[in-house]
């Protein structure tokens, strides 16, 4: 039985790893679900996981990942939603009807 519960506890500070991966590279489906598999562990384990320190360690790694994630897109769409106004005035001066497409490219 101790055997069990330590390859819980091995399994889950993995899956904390693997989090943390996992939000370096912005996979946030797998982020979930590394936290989905590892709460159904922490559940059944039953006793304080050992490496407690090395998993809330590695937690707040990937809540500033969220963090600076939410910061990145926040003012991405803010700068969409200027460029989608500054397109907007630029269309109604050039007289371009409102159910004209939008279009726009990006060159990379």
């Amino acid at each position: 039985m101790n055997s069990t519960r330590t390859d819980r506890q091995v399994e889950i500070v993995r899956l904390t790893q693997t989090a943390v991966e996992a939000a370096r590279l912005g996979q946030w489906d797998v982020v979930i679900e590394c936290y989905r598999e590892r709460g159904v562990l922490l559940e059944l384990a039953g006793t304080p996981v050992s490496e407690t320190q090395e998993v809330l360690k590695l937690d707040r790694y990937v809540c500033d990942q969220v963090q600076t994630t939410q910061a990145v897109l926040t003012s991405l769409l803010g700068q969409a939603t200027v460029t989608r106004h500054r397109l907007q005035g630029l269309r109604q001066r050039l007289g371009v009807p409102d159910s004209a497409p939008e279009t726009m490219s990006v060159e990379a």
